[in-house]
């Protein structure tokens, strides 16, 4: 899949220039456990949330709150910080 943003974080603005509208994704508290999922983007909502956007093989999208201090937005079962991420990359979630 190609993107035509290369930065994971994108403000809600700039996130619909590129046609990215995370309302429509599904909204999750975990993402889905043991399944490939391709990082879209992370759109910030303020200054202390970020919406993680992903797409799993099949086309459906999935939303992840994530909220944060210091610089740190951890997934938690990705164990990797949101802002750390980049477009495209394939992650499983662990929830165990």
């Amino acid at each position: 899949m190609q993107f035509e943003h290369t930065q994971f974080t994108l403000g809600f603005r700039q996130a619909l220039e590129y046609g990215i509208d995370y309302r429509d994704y599904e909204k999750v508290d975990r993402l889905p456990d043991g399944i490939l999922l391709m990082a879209i983007a992370g759109v910030w909502g303020d200054y202390s949330g970020i919406r993680c956007l992903f797409i799993d093989e099949t086309g459906q999208t999935y939303r992840r709150h994530i909220t944060g201090r210091a610089g740190q937005y951890i997934i938690r079962e990705l164990d990797l910080n949101a802002k750390e991420m980049e477009v495209g990359q394939v992650v499983v979630a662990d929830n165990g």
